[in-house]
């Protein structure tokens, strides 16, 4: 089934989903890099839990600011984790076509986001948009096979470098 964007109450519901998100997320891939025993694809989910630490990372001045956080963020990465195990018995090309199926969903969400985000936060907003389309770039560049799946995460990761002073 397609997953559809969830809808919240107000910006800061939305803002603290996907804060909270991006900390599971990186505990989420990085336990998919350390039981994947191709390294090449044990590469693309580190990378993917690097953006997602970096993400975080450069969402939290916000989540201050919001005064947004986990009730628990130990709980929050060992779901992240508990999920992973979920995955893990997939084939990887299965799970590639499942993320350039429903994370487009995300795309949709963190565009209302961006609509309903105070001006101070609409930095923050794009940088959730332009993660997921870097993420659902990799997921169909492997799906294809004729592009480095690698080249969007570098691009984005790139990209918040170049932005992180501006954040």
């Amino acid at each position: 089934m397609t997953a559809s964007a969830r809808s919240f109450a107000s910006f800061e519901a939305a803002f603290a989903k996907a804060f909270e998100e991006e900390i599971s997320g990186e505990t989420f891939f990085a336990a998919l890099a350390e039981t994947e025993p191709a390294p090449r694809r044990a590469a693309l989910w580190h990378k993917l839990a690097v953006i997602e630490n970096r993400t975080d990372a450069a969402l939290r001045g916000f989540a201050t600011e919001f005064g947004v956080s986990p009730a628990d963020e130990t709980a929050v990465q060992l779901s992240g984790r508990a999920e992973a195990a979920d995955w893990q018995a997939l084939p990887f090309l299965e799970v590639m076509a499942i993320m350039d199926r429903d994370y487009p969903a995300y795309v949709v969400e963190f565009t209302n986001l961006l609509d309903r985000a105070p001006e101070a936060a609409k930095p923050a907003a794009q940088l959730l948009i332009d993660h997921e389309i870097a993420i659902i770039a990799m997921a169909r560049a492997e799906l294809s096979g004729k592009e480095d799946p690698a080249a969007p995460l570098d691009a984005y990761l790139a990209r918040l470098a170049g932005a992180a002073d501006g954040l």
